[in-house]
């Protein structure tokens, strides 16, 4: 599932670009014209990022904006600017803009600026992990990196411990990938971390299957991160489940109902 981003402008035609462009680099992106439009919208679904264009909203209106997104949601707040507002830069930071990002700049490269926002702005991983976890028949001792199953230990090398920490203690909802790759380059583990972190979830997957772990699921969240959970829990995909259920839902419900262009 691609990332999406919310943009806030008035500017229908400049919108349409710049969905067609970042689409083609890996973003979805939905668009509202102002704040009273944003509001029921952010209620129901999770965005990875918001943008609001210095071009397509009053000055005021662009400040308040920003003060607004700071109380009701977490996600990095980008302000694309241009050179026809040489004061919204500063205006909008005081305000607590996350970034600024130039609307110039082509859709590749905007669109890794707002990936490596998007990673950055995931769940920090914890400084003191819990003294233990336990999640089913699982238990997990970080003082000793010990992990059992039942009665059965699992061998585990340092990066497949601390991730599985990671993914019990935080059972019923998933890790952010970027939150992953912070725990692995703790850990220190080598080599690309995002590759790493696929490599360290098939292992931890195995080594459950042969521990006889069939209560565990370590379930794949399409373009956000992992799940560690009980079988018997509620499907995260069904109403109602866990905090990424609109977040799915909403493929769908933009493909029905697509924004003005």
């Amino acid at each position: 599932m691609l990332p999406l981003c919310l943009v806030v402008s008035a500017d229908c035609a400049h919108v349409a670009a710049l969905q067609a462009g970042l689409r083609s680099h890996g973003l979805k992106l939905y668009r509202v014209s102002d704040i009273a439009a944003m509001a029921p919208i952010l209620g129901q679904w999770r965005f990875d990022a918001v943008l609001c264009d210095a071009d397509g909203l009053a000055a005021d209106a662009l400040l308040a904006t920003i003060r607004w997104l700071r109380g009701a949601q977490h996600a990095p707040i980008v302000v694309l600017a241009s050179d026809g507002q040489p004061d919204a830069p500063l205006d909008a930071l005081e305000a607590g803009a996350t970034e600024l990002i130039d609307k110039a700049s082509s859709p590749q490269l905007m669109a890794l600026k707002l990936q490596r926002l998007i990673e950055l702005a995931a769940d920090p991983v914890e400084a003191e992990p819990p003294r233990a976890v336990s999640l089913g028949e699982l238990r997990l001792d970080p003082r000793r990196e010990a992990a059992f199953y039942g009665d059965r230990p699992l061998a585990l090398t340092g990066g497949e411990f601390e991730l599985l920490l990671l993914l019990a203690a935080r059972s019923g909802g998933y890790v952010h990938r970027g939150t992953i790759m912070q725990s692995l380059r703790r850990s220190g583990v080598g080599g690309e971390p995002r590759r790493s972190a696929d490599m360290h979830v098939c292992r931890i997957r195995r080594k459950l299957r042969e521990a006889g772990a069939a209560a565990l699921a370590l379930e794949t969240i399409h373009g956000r991160g992992y799940a560690l959970r009980l079988r018997g829990e509620p499907d995260p995909d069904a109403s109602g489940g866990a905090p990424w259920t609109t977040r799915h839902a909403i493929d769908d419900r933009m493909e029905a109902h697509k924004p003005a262009a």
